[in-house]
């Protein structure tokens, strides 16, 4: 009796670990892409600003104001900045775009935008 006791634990046990790992995949998942929509608004928002008026040297203010602001926290170097307003305006006009970048990490968003240059190409990495 003793053994069919055992293997429900261990079976219990396995279930509410797989949950949890799911839990976690779902959470990262969820906060990627809110980070990615958040980058896409700021690339949005720096590209509209800088066809407005704005020079492109506002950029620099920017990161440096945001990372005091947000002191310990990646990702407003002046180059990524940059990057945010590359990539907002690659895919400002692809929805299916839009929404594949949406659930892919930013540094692989990052990286084919930077490095492929046919769309039909990028469209296959997306």
């Amino acid at each position: 009796m003793e053994n069919a006791e055992d293997k429900d634990y261990i079976q219990t046990l396995i279930s509410l670990k797989e949950r949890i790992l799911l839990a976690q995949y779902n959470s990262y998942s969820a906060v990627n892409s809110e980070m990615i929509l958040a980058y896409l608004d700021f690339g949005k928002t720096i590209s509209e600003k800088t066809k407005t008026g704005w020079g492109t040297s506002v950029i620099k203010q920017l990161s440096i104001d945001l990372q005091a602001e947000f002191i310990g926290v990646n990702g407003f170097s002046e180059r990524s900045l940059r990057l945010m307003r590359f990539v907002y305006e690659e895919i400002a006009e692809n929805s299916i775009w839009q929404q594949a970048v949406a659930k892919l990490h930013w540094g692989h968003t990052v990286m084919i935008f930077s490095k492929i240059k046919n769309k039909a190409a990028r469209e296959f990495y997306l």
